[in-house]
């Protein structure tokens, strides 16, 4: 019996020095999942900064003429709609660029 544990602790760790010399699978073709994501990312930054840009516009017609309701109602809707972004994609608003968050060096 301890000559099978022995074979099989042999063989693991031959099993593990095999897999040290390996890359990780993040690593193999990086750039097609960010051509991806950059595909499926862009309309949604599109649409984020075309929402920020108006939003300021919108805010500075507010404060020429404060009693407008239109431009109040634009502007209650548009932080409304950009908090809306935000949250379903906060990638947005991170601090660490999203090319780190999804392809950095693992910590540890």
């Amino acid at each position: 019996m301890e000559s099978r544990t022995k074979d099989l602790k042999e063989a693991i760790r031959e099993e593990r020095l095999v897999m040290r010399d390996e890359p990780m699978w993040a690593y193999d073709d990086p750039e097609e999942p960010w051509k991806a994501f950059r595909k499926e990312g862009a309309p949604i930054e599109r649409e984020y900064l075309e929402i920020r840009k108006t939003l300021h516009d919108a805010e500075e017609a507010l404060r020429a003429d404060p009693g407008d309701e239109n431009r109040n109602a634009a502007v209650k809707y548009l932080r409304r709609r950009l908090s809306e972004l935000e949250k379903t994609a906060s990638w947005l608003t991170s601090e660490t660029p999203v090319e780190v968050l999804l392809w950095g060096v693992p910590h540890g």
